[in-house]
């Protein structure tokens, strides 16, 4: 079975990387391309650690290399199978759980890459969750699933409408308009389906692990950029918070039953 996992997660990354590079510019998927001149890959190519490994990584057309991206996510998303295997064993939780994980990848490589949460990504990602919600065991009944749903969508939408109100307010008295809001709507969407998948209350323990480590990352970056640029502009929406999201989600949805047991005891 480990070695099922370890093939089957390296050839959902391989499809997970043409989904970053497809559907952020054209919406749908298209053959794999170099991402300097835009050439079709040859299918030995597809994978670019297969294309590493074989020593055929460079472009013949203009001799680049692939992302490094590409080799990270074959290389991470079969670990993540391999988890989910570990912590729920051979079930329909640990079907579903595989699921989530390649879109917890996908949602986080276009958000960095792009500071997009896709709706061509995250509304069918909701319907998943829902339909999830109905033949997953670790719910007593689907209530708590769409109970989670409803929390992570109210919680977002607090966020979202309180970060418009804070990007006009400081754009007023700074006589310029933001970037852009830190929390977009894509994060509204992505907290739903989070919400789903994780019920209640276990929604409201990710939510709140994601935005104190969006925080802790804010402040980093700050702290790097002042370093490296000894310059910056304050209130601008540098950093994307679907990743710090999906990562309080991960924790919980792997080992949400060892905290929230650990939580009861104290």
């Amino acid at each position: 079975m480990f070695w099922v996992l370890i093939l089957a997660g390296f050839m959902v990354g391989v499809l997970i990387n043409l989904c970053a590079d497809s559907l952020p510019t054209a919406r749908r998927l298209h053959r794999p391309s170099c991402a300097a001149c835009g050439r079709p890959r040859s299918t030995v190519r597809w994978s670019s650690l297969i294309a590493y490994l074989s020593r055929r990584q460079r472009c013949p057309h203009c001799d680049a290399l692939p992302p490094v991206r590409h080799v990270l996510v074959e290389l991470i998303v079969p670990l993540f199978f391999v988890l989910c295997w570990a912590q729920f064993g051979i079930t329909i939780t640990m079907l579903l759980n595989l699921l989530y994980s390649a879109l917890f990848v996908l949602i986080t490589v276009i958000d960095i890459e792009h500071r997009l949460i896709l709706h061509v990504v995250s509304l069918p990602a909701i319907v998943l969750a829902l339909a999830g919600a109905t033949i997953n065991p670790v719910f007593d009944s689907p209530k708590r699933a769409l109970l989670g749903g409803a929390l992570g969508l109210v919680a977002a939408l607090i966020l979202y409408f309180s970060g418009m109100l804070f990007s006009w307010l400081v754009g007023r008295a700074r006589s310029q308009p933001l970037s852009g809001p830190a929390f977009g709507f894509g994060d509204v969407t992505l907290c739903t389906f989070l919400g789903l998948i994780l019920g209640a209350p276990e929604i409201i323990f990710a939510l709140v692990m994601g935005i104190l480590a969006g925080f802790v990352g804010a402040i980093l970056y700050l702290l790097i950029l002042g370093l490296i640029q000894r310059e910056h502009q304050m209130f601008t929406a540098f950093v994307p918070y679907g990743p710090f999201l999906v990562l309080g989600a991960a924790i919980m949805l792997y080992f949400g039953r060892a905290f929230m047991a650990w939580y009861t005891r104290g």
